[in-house]
């Protein structure tokens, strides 16, 4: 009995992350846009042009999310976390990329 509770426990926490991934990944982008205004010394300008793009890349990417590889979904919200909570500017680029090379992988020729 402890035994088939102690696999029921690892089965559940295995499936967690893959649950988790299913929805798009929540970032904080008033805290991102914010970061990223101070570093030019607080710009109005700045900051609501970026929480323009931060929404722009969120409404487009979100419908879609499910329908991406995981792999492609697991690797650029890793980039998009780097350096603090999150960019769905930068996890829309990334997918960008990562579809576009996925679909042109070049041969090597001699």
């Amino acid at each position: 009995m402890k035994r088939l509770a102690v696999v029921t426990v690892v089965a559940l926490c295995a499936a967690v992350p893959v649950a988790h991934s299913q929805q798009i990944p929540r970032y904080d982008a008033a805290a991102y846009c914010r970061q990223l205004s101070d570093t030019g010394g607080g710009s109005a300008v700045v900051y609501n042009g970026c929480m323009e793009m931060e929404q722009n890349a969120y409404n487009k990417r979100k419908p879609q999310w499910t329908s991406l590889p995981e792999k492609t979904r697991s690797y650029c919200d890793s980039l998009a976390r780097m350096g603090g909570g999150g960019s769905y500017t930068v996890l829309d680029g990334c997918i960008d990329m990562e579809i576009g090379a996925a679909g042109s992988t070049p041969a090597f020729k001699y």
